[in-house]
């Protein structure tokens, strides 16, 4: 009986080293740029409960935008009243929000956005958008008409700019 605990304590031993030297290699080139490991994370566009994300985002960095398509799900109309984009993210601008009409930026009218219906989300990137991995964070405001009581919500975009 204590040969094998003795067995199992020498592999441990043994073979836990070479896996604590992989792991450290591994976090060592990762940390100096040479492993880029956010090239290996999926692109994304989540929004929460109401509002989904058709598909994922369209990232130009040659024309410093970012598309993606919402719709919505909250089973009665609502009014997008503004948007804004978290300075904390690859992109600081403008949110436009597009119909089959076209688009507003919110200085002259919302968006009336029926159940089930999408938008097209555009945001223009006044500090530019660098090719590589993106990241940013987008809020909606919206009234919704069944209560008439304002709400946010806010989505995270994750993919590559090309």
């Amino acid at each position: 009986m204590f040969k094998k605990a003795q067995a199992a304590v020498e592999f441990l031993m043994t073979y836990g080293w070479a896996i604590v030297v992989v792991l450290a290699a591994i976090g060592a080139l990762s940390y100096f740029g040479i492993l880029d490991v956010a090239s290996l994370l999926p692109e994304r566009c989540n929004f929460p409960t109401g509002f989904d994300c058709v598909g994922r985002a369209s990232i130009d960095a040659s024309a410093d935008t970012v598309r993606f398509i919402i719709q919505n799900d909250y089973g009665s109309r609502i009014i997008i009243t503004s948007g804004t984009i978290d300075s904390n993210g690859d992109c600081s601008g403008t949110v436009s929000f597009c119909n089959g009409t076209g688009c507003t930026s919110f200085s002259t009218n919302p968006l009336t956005l029926p159940n089930n219906q999408r938008a097209t989300v555009r945001l223009n990137c006044t500090n530019g958008i660098d090719e590589g991995r993106f990241r940013t964070d987008v809020t909606v405001n919206y009234n919704d008409t069944l209560t008439n009581f304002n709400f946010k919500a806010t989505g995270q975009i994750r993919g590559r700019a090309i």
